[in-house]
This record gives structure tokens, C-alpha cells and sequence, in this order.
């Protein structure tokens, strides 16, 4: 759905800081949809002097608006231990069991994203999910570079049985190196690649030639076709794939294509709970990799805790 007037009023948006412009085009246009009588916000501190203007920005939005703007809580990609107690800590302070949320993950990395969906799930909270894609990219230069150490996330760890060869399973994105990087330090015996299709930012040249000649001389290594932007799509076709490999594997999930196949994979998680969610960080990113705001993707994620 591409339409911001079906979205359903809620009294929170959740949001993390960033410095694209469609952070800040996105919220206020959420903002004035949904109309919310709260935002909480998070932001990380390696490039809070890159968010800062827009931070301000959104705040001095929010006060004209009549919408509170909790103080925002700093998140670090270097203290993964800290960043999680503050998301579940402040999440469950700031939010009434089974409150309706508007999760905005434009610009929400991973980690985030699926550490409040997990504590959101506890909370049983009704969630509306929310995606501004960018006007333009620059995919055709650099998004990311300098792929840190791979780590499975706090509660999302599944079961790792003793003797079983790992499964990797990757929704791919534009930078093959982060991938290679999740290659190199889980040693997987076998590797699913979900490659977005079509041809929209230059897709086909920058995505999935890269990964094909990356990859092509590796053993065991299975394509997925997907569409990274349809929920449901992604969700069962990684879940067909990835249920089998549970019998004598132990599976590894990491996403780094579209946000919505994040969310995707967070509901494989759900689905499979053997499964475990992997985050590849990355030291750099391209300031200037998007601009403006494009078509807004939404909808309802049924976010059932996990037994």
C-alpha cells in the first residue's frame, strides 16, 4: 500500500534518528497522518552530529504539532549489551501493554527493528509498520564499507544444537561485502541468498550480477528469487526454505536488502524459533546515499509474543 490516508490512527510513533532526508520528510508526514499525541525516538551516537539538525528539526515539528517528543535515547552500534537494555527498558516504560504503535523503520537498523518487535511482542502491542522509500539513490556508488563482526541478537538466539553444520540464510542487500563478512565468520555449510527482483535502482547491475559472480564458485550456495517489499511474500517463501535446513542444521537469519524484508524475517523467526537473527554491522555509511521521499509502504504486523 502506497497511500498515507489509509493509515489508522495510533497514539505512538516509534522512530529512529537519521540523517537522510526521508527521516525527516517521513515523520512529519506520519505525524500529520496518524496523529499521534507521542513519538519516541532513538538515535545512535556515532552520527548524532550527522542526525542533529533533523533531530531539531522534528522536535520544534512535534511542539507546533501538540505531539510529545520523549527526550530521545542514545543507541551505540559498538555497545550492542547497552543499546538493547535502553530499547527494552525505555520501550516497556514508555508504552501501555497492548497500545497501538506506528513503528516507522525507514531508517531503523536491524538491530533496532527487531529488538522492539521482539519487546513489542511481549507487550502484545497491535503494530502498524511504516516504510518511506528514497526519491533517489546512490547505490551506484557506495552504501556501506568496513563490515564489523557479525552477532546474533540478545532473546533471538534460537536453539543451536552441538554437532550440526550451520545454515546461513541471507535477504541480500547492495553491499556484497557485509555478506562475505557473514560467510567468513559463521563458515556456514550451506548458504541461502534471497536476491531482491526487478530492476528498480538499478537493481539487477548493482544487486544480483554482484552476488551471482561473487558467489558462483561457492559450494553449496542456493538462490532465492524475492520481493523485498511485499511482507508476506517474503516471509513465506524464506520460511519454505528455511524450514527443511532445521532437521540437520542450525540456522542462522540475517537481512540487509529492503526494511520490510526485515520484518520478514523477524515473522520467519516467529514462525521457526529454532532459528537464530544475526546482525551484520557496518563501520561506514555513505552520507549521501539517498535523497528526498518516495512511495510510503505500510501495513498491520500481527506481533504475538513468542513462546
Amino acid at each position: 500500500m502506497n497511500q498515507t490516508s489509509s493509515l489508522r490512527h495510533t497514539d505512538v510513533i516509534i522512530t529512529v534518528a537519521s540523517w537522510e532526508e526521508r527521516f525527516l520528510m517521513g515523520t512529519k508526514r506520519l505525524i500529520d497522518t496518524v496523529r499521534p499525541s507521542r513519538l519516541l525516538m532513538f538515535y545512535y551516537k556515532e552520527y548524532a552530529e550527522w542526525s542533529k539538525d533533523y533531530r531539531e528539526q522534528l522536535a520544534s515539528f512535534c511542539n507546533d504539532a501538540n505531539v510529545t517528543l520523549k527526550p530521545p535515547v542514545p543507541l551505540s552500534f559498538g555497545s550492542p549489551l547497552d543499546s538493547w537494555k535502553a530499547l527494552v527498558e525505555y520501550s516497556k516504560k514508555s508504552i501501555v501493554s497492548k497500545e497501538p504503535i506506528t513503528l516507522d523503520i525507514t531508517t531503523m537498523p536491524r538491530e533496532a527493528m527487531w529488538t522492539i518487535c521482539y519487546v513489542l511482542g511481549q507487550m502484545q502491542a497491535p503494530l502498524q509498520y511504516v516504510y518511506h522509500k528514497p526519491q533517489r539513490n546512490g547505490y551506484g556508488d557506495w552504501l556501506s564499507r568496513d563490515p564489523g563482526q557479525p552477532r546474533i541478537l540478545y532473546r533471538l538466539a534460537g536453539i543451536q544444537h552441538l554437532g550440526r553444520e550451520t545454515a546461513l540464510v541471507v535477504q541480500t542487500g547492495y553491499d556484497v561485502e557485509r555478506v562475505k563478512q557473514l560467510v567468513r565468520y559463521y563458515e556456514p555449510e550451506k548458504v541461502l541468498l534471497g536476491l531482491q527482483t526487478g530492476d528498480q535502482f538499478d537493481n539487477v547491475r548493482q544487486n544480483r550480477e554482484k552476488y551471482k559472480s561473487a558467489f558462483n564458485t561457492h559450494r553449496n550456495v542456493e538462490i532465492l528469487d524475492v520481493d523485498g517489499y511485499e511482507l508476506d511474500g517474503i516471509q513465506d517463501a524464506f520460511v519454505k526454505s528455511t524450514e527443511p535446513l532445521l532437521e540437520h542444521h542450525n540456522v542462522i537469519l540475517s537481512s540487509l536488502g529492503p526494511k520490510i524484508g526485515g520484518l520478514a524475517l523477524f515473522r520467519v523467526k516467529q514462525r521457526l524459533p529454532d532459528v537464530a537473527l544475526s546482525y551484520a554491522p557496518s563501520n561506514e555509511f555513505n552520507q549521501v546515499y539517498s535523497s528526498g521521499i518516495g512511495d510510503c509502504i505500510h501495513g498491520v504486523l500481527a506481533n504475538d509474543a513468542e513462546t
